[in-house]
């Protein structure tokens, strides 16, 4: 299911789709720098060693003239900056100039997935007991094998990155990673968390090819 591409229909949907993309934003955060396994595609084809510049997509603006939604409407502006900043200081380490829309080689577009899931767990167990059994006299034992199923309904959280060609109004680059909602993240360690989970996701992005 993803957020940002349908209309408003009143505050209390907006403030609930809002809860929902933190959630699965708290969910890929929650995730260590070491435990983020993205996956990646690309078009092998492409040749990467023409791109020298760049321009993040703000998620909070229309994604054309002609569309007046933007990509992840229901994203909060304060997770939006971050996620923008973290892309942007990756890609410069990269020595990726940051430019406007007409000029930037590649266009990094990115948005926040939530999906709900189960998750079935089976196990076996033995159980035996003794009936009428005592010191003095024997009983008759009974019992045998347990089949048990663990059932845990849980929120998944995916985080996808794009790099866009503008010329071929296509992807030709893309990092995702998902992960469980597992913990809470502390305000104050918001910005490094995400710098951490996209710097794991473009590890393997070099402007003069892929790793």
């Amino acid at each position: 299911m993803v957020m940002g591409i349908s209309g408003r229909s009143g505050v209390g949907k907006e403030t609930t789709m809002k809860h929902i993309i933190l959630i699965a934003l708290l969910a890929i955060l929650s995730g260590c720098a070491s435990g983020y396994k993205p996956d990646i595609d690309y078009n092998p084809e492409y040749n990467f060693s023409n791109i020298n510049s760049f321009v993040v997509l703000d998620a909070m603006q229309p994604i054309n003239e002609q569309e007046n939604q933007a990509f992840n409407v229901h994203l909060s502006d304060l997770d939006n900056d971050r996620i923008i900043k973290a892309i942007s200081i990756n890609l410069q380490n990269k020595g990726l100039t940051s430019t406007s829309m007409e000029q930037a080689d590649i266009q990094v577009r990115y948005q926040v997935v939530t999906k709900d899931k189960t998750r079935i767990r089976s196990y076996n167990t033995s159980f035996y007991s003794c009936w009428s059994c005592g010191p003095y006299y024997g009983g008759y034992n009974y019992g045998g094998p347990v089949n048990q199923v663990d059932v845990k309904e849980y929120v998944e959280g995916t985080l996808i990155i794009d790099l866009i060609d503008p010329q071929l109004k296509k992807s030709i680059w893309r990092s995702q990673v998902s992960q469980a909602v597992k913990e809470n993240i502390p305000v104050a360690e918001k910005q490094a968390r995400i710098q951490e989970l996209v710097d794991a996701m473009l590890a393997s992005f070099q402007s003069t090819g892929v790793n």
